[in-house]
């Protein structure tokens, strides 16, 4: 019968473990703020609330601007230039008053943050 030590047993769960949930260990805080300001400009989008939409959608570029160099490292190149493309196509669908584009763009921007988030 082999022997496994308590370390290399913990070793092994941890890893299990980490393999498991990776999306959860690079996610931090400072990142769920992207997702936070999706969920809030949905609610504006709903409510035909363009102004703030807009302002909102400033300060999310300025928050990824700040992770950008994390979202390069997890992410792909396509996944980071489509996030940066659906942004510039989001704001000239607010100041088009579009809905539905807004939505369809937000939806966007939120999968492709996903997956780079849960690699």
């Amino acid at each position: 019968m082999v022997k496994v030590s308590k370390f290399a047993r913990m070793v092994l769960i941890l890893t299990l473990i980490a393999g498991c949930h990776t999306g959860e260990i690079m996610k931090t805080e400072k990142d769920q703020v992207l997702f936070d300001y999706i969920g809030h400009m949905q609610q504006q989008v709903e409510n035909h609330e363009w102004q703030e939409v807009l302002i909102n959608m400033e300060s999310f570029k300025k928050e990824y601007d700040k992770r950008k160099w994390k979202i390069q490292m997890l992410g792909e190149l396509e996944d980071y230039q489509d996030i940066e493309l659906e942004v510039e196509k989001f704001i000239i669908s607010a100041r088009d008053n579009d809905e539905i584009e807004c939505q369809l763009g937000l939806k966007q921007i939120e999968y492709r943050l996903s997956v780079i988030y849960e690699i």
